[in-house]
C-alpha cells in the first residue's frame, strides 16, 4: 500500500495526529498531499480518535492479503 502512517506529536496546545493516506493514483502520488492533521487537547481525545479511525487510516495491505490467499491455494492443491 505504500506510505500509510500515523504520526503523533506534542504541540503547544495538546497533540497533533497526522494521518498519511494511500494515494488514490500512484502516478500522481508525489504531486498529491495525502496528509491530514488533527489537533487534540488530551491523550484521551487522541486515543478515542485512533480507536475509531485506525483501521481506516492504516488499511490492510491488499497485495499481501492477495499473496497470502494465493499461497494458501497453492498449498491446498
Amino acid at each position: 500500500m505504500g506510505d500509510c502512517r500515523v504520526v503523533i506529536e506534542r504541540v503547544a496546545n495538546g497533540y497533533e495526529v497526522e494521518v498519511t493516506e494511500p494515494a488514490p493514483d500512484k502516478k500522481n502520488s508525489l504531486m498529491m498531499d495525502n496528509r491530514k492533521e488533527f489537533v487534540f487537547k488530551t491523550v484521551d481525545e487522541v486515543l478515542s480518535f485512533l480507536t475509531k479511525n485506525l483501521d481506516k487510516a492504516l488499511p490492510a495491505d491488499e497485495y499481501d492479503s492477495a499473496f497470502d490467499d494465493a499461497a494458501e491455494e497453492m498449498e491446498d492443491d
